[in-house]
């Protein structure tokens, strides 16, 4: 059965797992899956594992990976690498195991009570993109966090790939953290 781990450090999930194929990109593309097909239908006798890591999978290669995933070549077993079950598609999320690994860091952003001033304060701090992408995994790790806000910080991570302004990501997450508390303590 194949499976998808979301992880906040795919590399260093990739270094603790043996397979007989990784294909990590940033991007998951069509050309990839093909390449995967190719490695995928080499017959042999013993189990072998693929793994297939990413950011992003584009969605011509997601529609391509469901109907490997579907049917699987004999003795081939396949497990999908992601920071963000968000940036899968749900046909295929509904036909994987989903596990979570995620690892401590040393340069975790630390984390207030979600407040007006708080989110002020982050706005004038004039964050870099990594800082923010920092405070996006912290909230993620230490956070009880609905699907939806799972979701605006997913958005919020491509947001800030686009290069899009830094302060608006950040008010649309905090805001929604905001929601979110007020739903959750409800």
């Amino acid at each position: 059965m194949s499976k998808a781990i979301i992880t906040n450090n795919i590399d260093k999930l990739l270094e603790e797992i043996q397979a007989w194929e990784v294909v990590r990109k940033d991007e998951i593309k069509i050309d990839d899956v093909n390449y995967i097909k190719q490695k995928a239908y080499i017959a042999d006798k013993e189990k072998r594992l693929i793994i297939i890591a990413a950011e992003k999978f584009n969605i011509y290669a997601q529609n391509a990976l469901l109907k490997l995933i579907e049917e699987p070549p004999k003795n081939i077993d396949f497990i999908i690498v992601t920071n963000s079950k968000h940036s899968l598609l749900d046909t295929i999320l509904s036909r994987v195991i989903i596990e979570k690994k995620f690892y401590e860091s040393e340069d975790d952003f630390e984390l207030k009570p979600v407040t007006n001033e708080y989110i002020l304060d982050l706005l004038t701090s004039n964050l870099q993109k990594e800082d923010i992408k920092k405070l996006l995994k912290a909230i993620i790790k230490k956070k009880k966090l609905s699907d939806e806000t799972l979701k605006v910080i997913n958005d919020a991570v491509l947001m800030l790939e686009l290069n899009l302004d830094k302060e608006a990501v950040i008010a649309l997450v905090m805001l929604s953290l905001k929601v979110d508390n007020a739903n959750i303590q409800t």
